[in-house]
């Protein structure tokens, strides 16, 4: 799996900073830095859930909470953050079992006690329902096979796990709900690690981002003092790869290097005209 990288290196533009170091004295390290710091917030804001509104945040809770009730079904009616049409499974029997009366009645009753050994070996036996397996509380690792390349669940993915303790998987929902950011998080650390003099570096980083900066891993390799000055900041996360397509990548590179290339010209031509 490749690992997110991005080097702030460029011809045209290491031409500029030379020019922009000898006519308006100041580092061109510092200056690279600043840049870096500002493209590690522009790429948090580009990665999955985009953007850094509350809006945003909404959007990954809710992906979170439906891709999690493609592999869960809570066994009786419960209450979520967000709606879903996952119905429970106790309202699916009540609606598919219309003429075997007794069956009926066995299944739900087995509801009703929280009965997942009961309720497994009456689904074993019947056709429509032997894939079914009924859990007492949410099987993590469930979820984790089911999950691909992408960290989500296929949307035509059947439920076939049934969760009894509804409580216990609406409180597993929260808990992966509150993952929401992670991804965004390591280039806000990455933000930090670049250690430009600005006074705060994870400006433009929303709270529901910063929650986890202290928890992700990220990387930053600073060449801004050499000769061919460049910084390179890294994303560790395993899965950061997939959290942002290329071409939304590039376009945020591509949009940071031409509004530093513009910023140094202001400066460029500011300094030019005092001289």
């Amino acid at each position: 799996m490749a690992v997110p990288r991005v080097k702030i290196d460029n011809s045209r533009l290491l031409a500029r900073m030379k020019k922009y170091e000898k006519v308006t004295g100041k580092s061109i390290g510092s200056t690279l830095r600043r840049n870096a710091r500002l493209l590690a917030v522009n790429l948090a804001t580009s990665t999955a859930p985009y953007g850094k509104s509350p809006s945003a945040k909404k959007l990954g809770e809710r992906a979170a909470q439906n891709d999690i009730l493609r592999v869960y079904q809570p066994g009786k009616d419960t209450k979520f953050l967000y709606s879903s049409s996952t119905s429970s499974f106790e309202e699916s029997i009540k609606k598919t079992v219309t003429k075997n009366i007794g069956l009926r009645d066995a299944i739900l009753g087995a509801l009703a006690a929280k009965s997942s050994g009961t309720l497994n070996v009456i689904l074993r036996n019947v056709q429509g329902f032997s894939r079914i397996y009924a859990k007492d509380s949410v099987d993590a690792s469930f979820h984790q096979r089911n999950r691909n390349n992408y960290g989500r669940v296929r949307r035509n993915s059947k439920a076939n796990e049934v969760v009894l303790n509804t409580s216990d998987l609406k409180s597993y929902v929260k808990a992966r709900q509150l993952r929401v950011g992670m991804t965004k998080a390591s280039w806000a650390a990455a933000a930090i690690k670049v250690n430009a003099d600005i006074r705060d570096a994870l400006s433009g980083i929303p709270a529901w981002v910063k929650r986890h900066v202290s928890n992700v891993p990220s990387a930053v390799i600073d060449n801004a003092e050499s000769i061919t000055p460049n910084i390179k900041l890294t994303n560790k996360l395993p899965w950061a790869s997939f959290a942002m397509p290329k071409n939304d990548m590039n376009e945020a590179i591509r949009i940071s290097r031409q509004k530093f290339y513009k910023a140094m010209g202001i400066e460029i031509r500011a300094a030019l005209q005092k001289a």
